[in-house]
C-alpha cells in the first residue's frame, strides 16, 4: 500500500505533524512541491495551517491539479489558531474536484508561540488518525 503525507512549505509546525505522522505510517512527508501527480497513491494525506494572513493558493493550486485516476484515497489533516473555516473551503474544493474524499479529517489546535513545537495530544492525535485511515484504506478500500 502506497501512502504519501504531503504539507504546505510555509508550515512549520503541519511540517512537523506531517513527518511524525509519516513516520508512523511507514513512509516520508515532503512538501508540496515534491509531489509527482502522475503516481498512484493509495492514501494521500495532506497537511496545511490556518492562519489570519496565511494564503492558500498553493493549497488550493495542489488541489486542483489532482486526479481521481491516481489517487485512490484523500485524507486532510489541518492546524489552526482562532477558526477552523478554511478546513470547510478546502474540503469544499475536493468535492468540487470529485476527489475520492474520506469523511474523517484531524485539525487540532496550536499554540501561538515563535518556536515550532507540538504538544504530546497532537501527536499522539496525529498518530491515531494516520494509522486509522491506513486500517481503513487496507481493509475497506
Amino acid at each position: 500500500m502506497k501512502v504519501i503525507v504531503v504539507y504546505t512549505s510555509h508550515c512549520k509546525e503541519t511540517k512537523l505533524l506531517a513527518e511524525d505522522m509519516a513516520r508512523y505510517a511507514k513512509t516520508y512527508a515532503k512538501p508540496l512541491n515534491d509531489f509527482d501527480f502522475n503516481e498512484n497513491i493509495d492514501l494521500l494525506v495532506i497537511g496545511f495551517e490556518e492562519g489570519i494572513c496565511k494564503k492558500n493558493k498553493e493549497l488550493e493550486n495542489f488541489i486542483g491539479n489532482l486526479s481521481r485516476q491516481h489517487i485512490k484515497n484523500l485524507a486532510l489533516f489541518n492546524m489552526f489558531c482562532f477558526s477552523n473555516k478554511q478546513m470547510y473551503k478546502i474540503i469544499e474544493l475536493c468535492q468540487k474536484q470529485d476527489l475520492p474524499l474520506m469523511r474523517e479529517t484531524y485539525s487540532c489546535k496550536k499554540g501561538i508561540k515563535s518556536k515550532p513545537c507540538l504538544n504530546d495530544d497532537v501527536i499522539s492525535g496525529g498518530r491515531v488518525y494516520i494509522e486509522d485511515m491506513v486500517n481503513i484504506c487496507r481493509h475497506y478500500y
